[in-house]
């Protein structure tokens, strides 16, 4: 299956939410380490949804995707938004990509052999797949590695008005500590929908049954015109889209 036929499978044309799909790891699907699903079983998230709503995985690495795929079975699509590049392949002093993505590749590759077989609606809730990893310390950027850190904006989700036009009025985030505040940059997003009073609610994956309300903290500089301008300035941006490019070595003198 080459990268194209992968991310359709992934992102119907159809299917409501695949305008907010990215592709960027989809293009480097061929590098993706091989992955038994019988040897790697699903995630069990035990999801008692009993009215539509969109949930979002803030999770580590693969666990996003692994648990995206188990909500399959519930009815929901899962919408992959990692937006940093692989890279190159780790070098023999160490790592080189500051985001390690194969165990996500391989996730994505696997998955095709579920998501062929089921019959997901075009118009299923979604499940938007983060990995909680995206955003390393930038200390570790050091020249030589490859920079692929990222972040999520407001107009990587669809709006609260958007999930309302299709029935959802509520919002569950699903992350490793159900006690914490979401993430910096994702909070610019969640409390837009909490102002647009969607009902927000907060678990972990072990208590994904027995949500409890989320209150969003303000993050700093929320609706700033100068937000998204002053959080990219330390990223890198991919020729072929989304985040990473190698950090350069600093040039010497004489």
């Amino acid at each position: 299956m080459n990268p194209s036929e992968l991310f359709d499978l992934w992102a119907p044309p159809s299917a409501v939410w695949s305008s907010w799909a990215k592709p960027v790891l989809f293009a480097e699907t061929s590098a993706a380490p091989a992955l038994d699903l019988d040897a790697e079983p699903l995630l069990r998230v035990d999801l008692r949804a009993d009215q539509p709503m969109a949930v979002v995985l803030d999770l580590p690495s693969a666990e996003a995707v692994r648990a995206g795929l188990a909500l399959v079975e519930q009815g929901f699509r899962p919408v992959p938004l990692f937006n940093g590049a692989r890279g190159p392949q780790a070098s023999s002093i160490g790592p080189v990509a500051l985001v390690d993505n194969d165990p996500i590749l391989a996730w994505l590759s696997a998955g095709a052999r579920i998501l062929a077989r089921c019959n997901l609606a075009d118009d299923a809730p979604p499940a938007f797949l983060l990995d909680s990893r995206r955003q390393p310390p930038a200390a570790d950027a050091s020249p030589g590695r490859f920079d692929n850190r990222w972040m999520v904006f407001p107009q990587d989700f669809p709006s609260a008005n958007f999930l309302r036009t299709r029935g959802i009025a509520r919002g569950l985030l699903i992350q490793s500590d159900a006690q914490c505040q979401p993430r910096e940059d994702l909070a610019h997003v969640l409390l837009r929908w909490q102002e647009a009073e969607l009902a927000l609610f907060v678990a972990s994956l072990e208590t994904a049954a027995t949500p409890q309300p989320l209150v969003v903290n303000r993050p700093r500089r929320f609706r700033s015109l100068w937000y998204r301008i002053l959080a990219v300035m330390g990223l890198r941006r991919n020729s072929a889209g989304g985040f990473g490019s190698i950090v350069p070595m600093p040039s010497s003198a004489g």
